[in-house]
């Protein structure tokens, strides 16, 4: 059963975000910023259906380095990555007590949607399930020398704080 839902959602994400895909001619640079953010939620959507991390792998919070500049341009990839040695070292919440691309702490979204904003900006919105919350979240992208990568997230509406100031905060004493 759990096997059917899995299947199912992966591949309406996987369809949805296909259908992102820029076409055969010389793409955007919209196209290849919404590529990017496209490709993360492909990468993490299974955090949506299940924790197990025997089974998917580890949640983007604990990534290595080298996977989160992927999407993530360096300054930022280097805060989750410190922010993610704080949690382990301590074994504690340091700055990031939710996730990031769900803006929860227990990832849920329905309808999703990525699109491109002006001034380099990648808006993804879904819904929540249990609550039919709206939720907005504004990528910031900066070209770099290895493409387009996701600068900051912003929370509109929530905190109207980002996901840099977040991590940025001065860690607990025991991480210095």
């Amino acid at each position: 059963m759990l096997s059917t839902v899995l299947s199912r959602a992966l591949c309406a994400i996987s369809f949805a975000l296909i259908s992102l895909a820029p076409s055969t001619a010389a793409p955007r640079e919209s196209d290849e910023q919404v590529a990017i953010v496209g490709s993360l939620y492909k990468t993490f959507a299974w955090q949506v259906l299940s924790s197990s991390i025997n089974a998917f792998g580890k949640p983007l919070a604990q990534q290595e380095s080298s996977v989160l500049r992927r999407y993530f341009a360096q300054e930022l990839a280097s805060l989750l990555v410190k922010d993610g040695h704080c949690a382990a070292k301590t074994g504690e919440i340091c700055n990031l007590d939710f996730d990031p691309i769900f803006a929860s702490q227990d990832p849920a979204a329905v309808d999703l949607t990525i699109r491109s904003m002006p001034k380099d900006i990648v808006a993804v919105e879904f819904t929540y399930p249990s609550s039919g919350e709206k939720v907005r979240l504004e990528y910031r992208m900066a070209r770099k020398k290895n493409g387009w990568r996701i600068d900051d997230i912003r929370y509109p509406g929530m905190s109207d704080s980002s996901l840099k100031q977040l991590l940025a905060r001065k860690l607990p004493s025991s991480d210095k």
